[in-house]
């Protein structure tokens, strides 16, 4: 008789304990309902060191979850409650607590996609952070001259122009300015890997010097199969000891493009007017992606042009001699002149 009951008492503890196990399963799969007026996606930060339980009863109280007990019972018998990385995630409200969990211990923490153009100077660059991540662009820009940050990425001159990478970043929500900046400057050194850092050594030229060319390459043209005509245009000039007289550079020193550059701005006295000195001016004037710095490295040899001139279509016209060149200026001013008159 003690034995029968025995049984079936521990038969009926089996049949709670599955029950309960299913009924725990139900909800942590389960997804709450979600009205069509509530809004969707819910910014969660977990904190590092933050018990499980805590984060349990926040999601709760958020609406993320119904049965916090339930879930913290989940996450502890599948020992998921210690493995949570900190961080925010992005949550929709109709996740089911499993997956919310999931997300948690994958560490799928919320990033923001950010695009940096080739060719953007430091101060654009900053306007498109302030606008990114609701900041002021003031203080990233005091970032981007910081004396100690410039040290500690070993980056010489006076701001990070020219070493903050153009391209598309993935950026954890939450980090800060100067862990942004880190990133930018950690890609650059990516690209600027073995091989072309060998290649300048190859053609007598620093990382400093090549990144500053290759910004003035980056500016003259937006045209990718122009940029190896460009640059050697540029190497050609460097080696015939002649000045760049580089507009760009010009506008850089009077502190970016305002329009257009007259025959009265070629006379300014600044470090950055290669048309008053010789040789490259202190630093880059923009950011240069990788087609700009590898064309710098890699110029067109079987280019021999010392000058070129906009068509105003995006391209240009190379010229050996300056008879040439005078030659394609009366004829853009030519082009351009058609062009007006049939407007």
């Amino acid at each position: 008789m003690i034995k029968r009951v025995l049984l079936i008492t521990v038969g009926l503890a089996m049949v709670i304990v599955i029950i309960s196990m299913l009924t725990l399963i139900k909800i942590v799969r389960t997804a709450p309902e979600v009205s069509e007026t509530a809004p969707v996606p819910v910014l969660f930060t977990v904190n590092s060191g933050e018990p499980f339980s805590v984060i349990a009863r926040r999601l709760s109280e958020e609406g993320l979850i119904k049965h916090r007990r339930a879930v913290s019972l989940y996450a502890w018998l599948r020992r998921y409650d210690r493995q949570v990385k900190a961080g925010t995630y992005n949550i929709a409200r109709d996740e089911s607590p499993r997956d919310i969990i999931k997300k948690l211990v994958m560490g799928d923490i919320h990033k923001v996609s950010v695009t940096i153009p080739e060719g953007f100077m430091i101060r654009e660059i900053a306007g498109v952070l302030a606008a990114e991540f609701s900041t002021d662009s003031t203080s990233i820009t005091d970032l981007f001259v910081d004396p100690d940050l410039r040290t500690e990425l070993n980056v010489p001159g006076p701001t990070l122009e020219g070493y903050l990478f153009p391209d598309t970043y993935l950026i954890p929500w939450g980090s800060s300015p100067r862990e942004i900046v880190r990133m930018m400057v950690r890609r650059l050194e990516e690209v600027f890997d073995d091989e072309l850092r060998k290649r300048a050594r190859e053609i007598e030229l620093s990382r400093h010097e090549v990144l500053t060319l290759a910004s003035i390459v980056e500016a003259e043209t937006r045209l990718p199969k122009e940029l190896p005509l460009v640059s050697a245009v540029y190497h050609n000039r460097l080696r015939r000891g002649m000045r760049l007289e580089a507009d760009p550079t010009v506008a850089y020193g009077m502190g970016g493009y305002k329009g257009r550059l007259y025959y009265k701005d070629l006379e300014i006295d600044s470090p950055y007017n290669t048309y008053r000195y010789e040789g490259l001016p202190p630093g880059p004037i923009c950011n240069p992606g990788e087609a700009a710095i590898r064309a710098t490295l890699y110029p067109d040899t079987t280019c021999h042009a010392i000058y070129f001139v906009a068509e105003g279509n995006g391209g240009h016209i190379f010229s050996l001699t300056l008879e040439d060149h005078l030659s394609a200026i009366q004829k853009v001013k030519r082009s351009r002149s058609a062009g007006q008159d049939g407007n």
